[in-house]
């Protein structure tokens, strides 16, 4: 080797390394101006979840196994006894087979005629899932579902607020049946997938129907997947399939205008991702969203789109949806979550938004809380209390007493997401009466007073009796659910008495059903059928003289006087 090879090799080298600086540099400013550059994500494209996980393994899985994948699948997906279940309602029969034609579910009138439709798609596998039938173009929800923790079939009449109907001949009449018979094309598409279009063709949607309206429902894909809090993601797969790109954002701390990162938004702006569907909301063009879908994109304001709805919203005119609400405009049914988050001053003063306690790849998916978020965790970051603050001498979570449960729906009673503290308040009922129902209201509300500093003058005519009975018997049907749910918690010393008392006499299935489930979690073997007549209830649950019968029926004459019917 001559002596000039040495420098020629170094020279050669130095171009090479100054080429690659030079690209390096040239991809840097490429990437750095093009991670500058914002995109509408109006203008893109869905891909589905499968494509997120060719880089998102760990998320892909951990939102798999979330109940929000299921909330909208195809019928293989059903989890209900299709080997022959039955299930009854007031002289209408179901039973549910599987054929080779797919699952069926044939539904027997009491004048004993029968239909068969065959089961298209699901809705949700949490508490209980609800059955699709498609007719044509449009899907329908079945009066059947399926309750998954109790393992057994229930007419839907039982899982919203609908009394007992008048019944014709002992039978329940076709259109109280059929009462939640929903087209899923402009209801529950909504909120249970990704991109909903009803797709509504012919009437307009709020002027009287003078033409059948047809549909080209559209979704990007069933249920809540990854591009529901994320943004269509056609963009984000095809920038990030450079490697550079990728690895510019590992190493740095840069957004990717591509797709949206809720933890990168805003408290507001992340809130507004999930108050999409948990706050149930009102648009002043529902014509264009019945025709075009909702065109709301994760990172943007929901208020240009819709607002939440009130007590005191009005719809053509008149206010529908008081009953929604207690009297301090306190949600108290489900999906009204957002709303009570605004209420909160948690929001209003401070940094907290949904994602503070729950978290769409953490936790049990039961609630999807962040391990951090458990117990007082979520409360502490803020809150350094001490024992003596919760003035009990065995430790309360904060979420007893600012978060009661107070909202009905699925079956269930749900903590309130409005965040405040307890007081005296003939509005609603308080954390303290759901977990002291043997105090007088009187009494619980003179020792709030005595807590907050108030002069307590005491009531123009206090009552002695306990708070959970006027709840039970005499409170409207979202109290005597609440009530329910409560004694089956708290366990007071007449629980059982209160409870069947509550089944025998409460003439919403709802809220037996609610009672029938407290009293086995005393311990009472008890599992009857919650369609029964009255008297077969009587018989199942007779008297016990606690509380007194004249009491029940003085405070059930109060209590009838107050219906509520609420099916969404």
């Amino acid at each position: 080797m001559s002596v000039l090879e040495g420098p020629e090799v170094s020279w050669r080298g130095l171009v090479v390394v100054a080429v690659l600086v030079a690209l390096c540099a040239g991809l840097r400013r490429s990437v750095a101006g093009d991670l500058a550059t914002p995109r509408d994500l109006h203008e893109i494209a869905f891909v589905g979840s499968a494509q997120c996980r060719r880089c998102h393994a760990d998320h892909y899985a951990s939102w798999h196994d979330t109940f929000h994948r299921t909330m909208t699948q195809e019928a293989e997906a059903a989890v209900g006894d299709f080997d022959g279940g039955r299930a009854a309602y007031f002289g209408w029969r179901a039973e549910m087979t599987r054929e080779a034609e797919g699952l069926t579910i044939t539904t027997t009138a009491p004048d004993g005629a029968s239909e068969r439709v065959r089961v298209d798609r699901t809705v949700g596998s949490h508490r209980y899932q609800q059955y699709l039938a498609r007719e044509g173009d449009e899907w329908f929800r079945l009066p059947w579902a399926w309750h998954v923790e109790e393992r057994r079939w229930f007419h839907m009449n039982g899982a919203f607020l609908t009394p007992d109907p008048e019944l014709a001949s002992g039978h329940a009449r076709r259109e109280d049946h059929e009462r939640h018979v929903t087209r899923w094309n402009d209801n529950c598409v909504f909120c249970h997938n990704v991109a909903p279009n009803p797709g509504r063709v012919g009437a307009r949607f709020d002027t009287p129907n003078f033409e059948t309206p047809r549909f080209e429902t559209t979704v990007a894909e069933l249920g809540v997947a990854c591009e529901a809090c994320h943004g269509p993601g056609a963009e984000h797969a095809r920038v990030n399939a450079l490697p550079w790109r990728r690895y510019a954002l590992h190493l740095g701390d840069d957004a990717d205008p591509s797709i949206v990162s809720p933890a990168r938004l805003t408290p507001s702006r992340s809130a507004d991702v999930c108050g999409r569907c948990h706050g149930q909301r009102l648009t002043d063009d529902i014509d264009h969203v019945m025709r075009h879908g909702d065109e709301f994109v994760p990172g943007e304001d929901l208020a240009r789109y819709s607002e939440p709805l009130w007590g005191d919203t009005t719809l053509g005119g008149e206010a529908v949806f008081g009953a929604r609400f207690w009297a301090d405009r306190t949600p108290r049914l489900t999906a009204y979550e957002y709303q009570g988050w605004l209420q909160s001053a948690c929001t209003q003063g401070g940094e907290l938004t949904c994602t503070t306690c729950h978290g769409m790849h953490d936790g049990d998916p039961s609630g999807q809380l962040r391990p951090e978020a458990e117990g007082d965790g979520a409360c502490n970051d803020c809150h350094a209390m001490g024992q003596d603050h919760t003035r009990h001498d065995t430790p309360v979570p904060c979420v007893d007493c600012h978060m009661p449960r107070v909202v009905y729906g699925v079956l269930d009673a749900h903590r309130s997401h409005r965040i405040d503290s307890p007081r005296p308040s003939p509005a609603r009922p308080g954390a303290c009466a759901l977990c002291h129902l043997d105090m007088s209201r009187d009494a619980l509300d003179r020792v709030l007073a005595e807590w907050s500093g108030q002069e307590w003058t005491g009531r123009a005519s206090p009552s002695a009796m306990p708070i959970g009975w006027e709840l039970a018997f005499g409170g409207d049907p979202i109290e005597r659910a609440i009530a329910a749910v409560a004694y089956g918690r708290a366990q007071p010393e007449d629980a059982d008495e209160v409870l069947a008392a509550m089944y025998r006499t409460d003439r919403y299935p709802a809220v037996r059903i609610l009672a029938a489930r407290a009293r086995r979690a005393l311990g009472v073997d008890f599992a009857p059928d919650p369609f029964a007549t009255a008297s077969a209830r009587a018989a199942q649950a007779p008297p016990t003289g606690t509380p007194p019968e004249e009491i029940i029926d003085a405070l059930r004459a109060r209590a009838d006087g107050v219906a509520i019917e609420i099916g969404e």
